[in-house]
């Protein structure tokens, strides 16, 4: 009897352990075809990807490619599986691609909200003419927003006919420069005081036209001369025929979106309350005439209001600070049909949180420019957008988390004597309401990916 009890006792541990055993070869198993699967998607999706970026298989052009439910045999390591991808237009302007990948009755999904951009959107400082840096003490430092390698800019400045240092006293991402710097739509900050041999080497792309230059006499220079002349800059210069085309500003997208705003209507009605003006009282909008405008700085420069506005502005006009007057726009953007300036001590702002981190912060349509002088601050998350020129000058202060793109084909881009601080953030590629012209370079920028049941 005792043999037969100690029989089924190693009987019965042999079988459980043989199905324990048998169980987590199973589950290793499963997870092994679910990683396989997983990497199946993810392939996918790059693929979609590149696809997007240049030719579709049928050789028309990937932007336009929309397949639905296609569907391939691909293997991964010893697996053999099937990768399916959908492709179809968001209602805000995104690309979303649904990528399956199946392996042995193993199914995972991935999904990616895609938008299609420029790629004159990677650059931190885009400028179609010259970019000139004069008077001390001018400083410009362009690095990146956020940690890690990804988020790196393309190139730090994108100039067309050249990179003037109008006197050797002037600094380029110079590490030993402190700049201070702002709070992010992430909330993350950058550090105010670069260590020394910290800051990010500058990597220009020109156009085989375009040269370095200093002094008056644009004397030409390569970037060790600068070195030599006392100019600080490190890094390296690309040359390309022409640069990426800037996207056009589709102003009736940002009419509408300013039209649909009325998060600013209670400030409407004071403003034509305060002014007797009932046109004003009963405006709902944020789509502003240059008179109605005008009478709502008016009140706002009597302290009657905290000058805050909030969601997408459109100006048929420009805009004018002056004498410490200060303005700021909340998960928005200004959208101004002639030239803004912020001068003798005024500040402008428009700050985005992650929800509006895409929106632009600033545009500037033809044919006004963007002039911040005499001790002056523009402080903006998103792209500024200027057709003409952006000039700081004076003691100026300017903070960009985004980018900066100017269009003036002469002087683009001009720093006397002021602060510039830009730091890069990829989310300027999922700006809405810009129009990439056809046949023109795309970067397909991933702004979600996310695993589906």
């Amino acid at each position: 009897m005792m043999v037969l009890v100690v029989f089924f006792m190693v009987a019965g541990s042999s079988a459980s352990f043989i199905w324990f055993m048998n169980q987590q070869q199973t589950r290793a198993g499963t997870r092994l075809r679910a990683m396989a699967a997983l990497a199946l998607a993810e392939g996918c999706v790059h693929q979609a990807l590149a696809i997007l970026e240049t030719k579709a298989p049928d050789g028309s052009p990937g932007r336009r490619w929309r397949p639905t439910a296609h569907s391939e045999v691909r293997t991964v390591g010893t697996f053999e599986g099937r990768a399916t991808v959908s492709v179809h237009d968001a209602p805000d302007g995104a690309v979303l691609i649904t990528c399956a990948g199946e392996i042995a009755g193993v199914l995972r999904r991935l999904r990616a909200r895609v938008y299609l951009a420029s790629a004159a959107l990677l650059a931190g400082l885009y400028g179609a003419g010259w970019i000139r840096i004069e008077d001390p003490p001018a400083s410009t430092v362009i690095d990146v927003y956020g940690i890690g390698p990804t988020r790196h800019p393309w190139v730090h400045i994108a100039v067309g006919r050249g990179l003037w240092f109008a006197t050797a006293n002037v600094a380029l991402n110079d590490s030993s420069t402190a700049i201070g710097a702002l709070p992010g739509p992430l909330g993350q900050v950058a550090p105010s005081q670069p260590s020394p041999g910290r800051a990010s080497p500058v990597r220009l792309l020109m156009t085989h036209e375009a040269g370095l230059a200093i002094l008056s006499g644009r004397l030409h220079v390569d970037v060790q001369q600068l070195r030599t002349l006392g100019v600080h800059l490190d890094g390296t210069v690309m040359r390309t025929k022409v640069l990426p085309p800037v996207p056009e500003v589709n102003r009736w997208y940002y009419q509408r979106l300013a039209a649909a705003n009325t998060a600013n209507a209670d400030l409407n009605k004071a403003v034509g309350e305060y002014f007797g003006d009932t046109d004003l009282a009963r405006k709902r909008d944020s789509l502003y005439s240059s008179r109605e405008f005008e009478l709502l700085q008016m009140f706002l420069a009597r302290g009657l209001r905290s000058p805050v506005l909030r969601g997408v502005v459109y100006l048929r006009g420009g805009l004018g600070l002056t004498d410490g007057q200060s303005l700021q726009i909340q998960e928005g953007t200004l959208v101004a049909e002639r030239a803004v300036y912020v001068d003798e001590g005024a500040s402008f702002e428009v700050v985005h949180s992650q929800a509006t981190r895409t929106l632009p912060g600033l545009i500037v349509l033809e044919p006004g420019g963007l002039i911040v002088r005499q001790r002056g601050r523009l402080r903006a998350h998103g792209l500024v957008h200027v057709e003409g020129i952006v000039n700081i000058a004076g003691g100026a202060r300017m903070e960009v988390v985004g980018a900066v793109l100017a269009k003036d084909p002469h002087l683009s881009f001009l720093n006397a004597a002021s602060t510039v601080l830009v730091l890069y953030d990829p989310a300027v590629l999922g700006t809405p309401g810009l129009r990439v012209a056809e046949g023109t370079p795309l970067v397909a920028w991933v702004a979600a990916l996310e695993e589906l049941p």
